[in-house]
């Protein structure tokens, strides 16, 4: 049986040169073509040396954003078995490759448009930062307290990384992650907080709001028939599991009514079969026969 294309020689070793010789030339670029503008952004207080979340230290930045964003495009397409799809992919690797080696040899206007993807004025960057902007300007009295608090929690994840969400899925490892440099994106002063350890004032000792709150509680609750099961109090309880016990519920009344319907059929045969008896009616099953 022969082996697929993916596992055979032929595709591998072609490949892996290819994407070598992408990240060589990556290295050899200017800093200003390939690198976000500015310090790296430094870990929130009280939040341990990661990420908002994470008690992880934050991996040391060697490579460039250039680097690390053509390593995660290829890391997300590595499990494709498509031999259409992936000649697709290695076409546009290697006009990807063209182009390094013409700013490599100082193609300006391909040097600029490398600027531009690394200064958020075009690609991925300036999409994360439209939708930043869009999440923490919002119209006053157009948006309640949790939308607030989820629009800000996205926002902050967002900016420790900026990969889309397939190929955060694929690779969640910190060391993979893509952050956002403060000189491209500041949150506003009044919203510069990671909840839920730090609220504003106006939205603290408001129990049961949010999730992962400490008002959250595990308590215990017995049904209308006798059974105990736990129940979560001071939080928002997912639907899913609303519906389970909804159909759990259902499913025990059922069964209650049943046993009760028995029940009653029991007494009634007992109630007959007494009166058969003193009948003097020799019916099997009701009674053991007369004198």
């Amino acid at each position: 049986m022969s082996l697929p294309f993916w596992k055979q020689a032929e595709h591998r070793i072609p490949t892996l040169g290819l994407y070598r010789r992408i990240l060589k030339t990556v290295q050899q670029l200017p800093v200003s073509c390939v690198n976000q503008p500015g310090k790296r952004r430094k870990p929130i207080q009280g939040k341990g040396t990661g990420p908002p979340g994470s008690s992880d230290p934050l991996p040391a930045i060697k490579r460039s954003f250039l680097f690390a964003w053509i390593r995660d495009r290829f890391r997300y397409n590595r499990h494709c078995t498509s031999p259409r799809i992936t000649k697709g992919y290695l076409q546009e690797a290697e006009e990807v490759f063209e182009k390094l080696q013409a700013a490599k040899n100082g193609n300006r206007r391909i040097r600029d448009e490398l600027r531009d993807m690394a200064n958020g004025r075009t690609g991925r960057i300036k999409e994360v930062l439209d939708h930043l902007n869009f999440l923490v300007h919002w119209e006053p009295r157009t948006t309640t307290q949790r939308e607030r608090y989820e629009r800000l929690k996205r926002a902050q994840e967002l900016v420790w990384d900026i990969r889309p969400h397939s190929s955060i899925r694929k690779d969640p490892h910190s060391y993979y992650k893509i952050t956002l440099k403060p000189d491209l994106f500041t949150f506003p002063p009044e919203l510069d907080y990671y909840p839920p350890t730090k609220y504003p004032n106006q939205m603290k000792n408001q129990r049961g709001k949010f999730k992962n709150f400490g008002g959250v509680f595990l308590t215990e609750v017995i049904s209308a028939q006798g059974s105990k099961f736990p129940r979560i109090r001071g939080g928002t309880q997912p639907t899913w599991l609303s519906m389970m016990l909804k159909d759990r519920v259902k499913l025990s009344v059922k069964r209650v009514n049943e046993w009760k319907e028995l029940e009653e059929l029991k007494r009634m045969m007992i109630v007959e079969e007494r009166l058969m008896k003193k009948l003097g009616v020799d019916d099997q099953g009701y009674c053991n026969g007369g004198d």
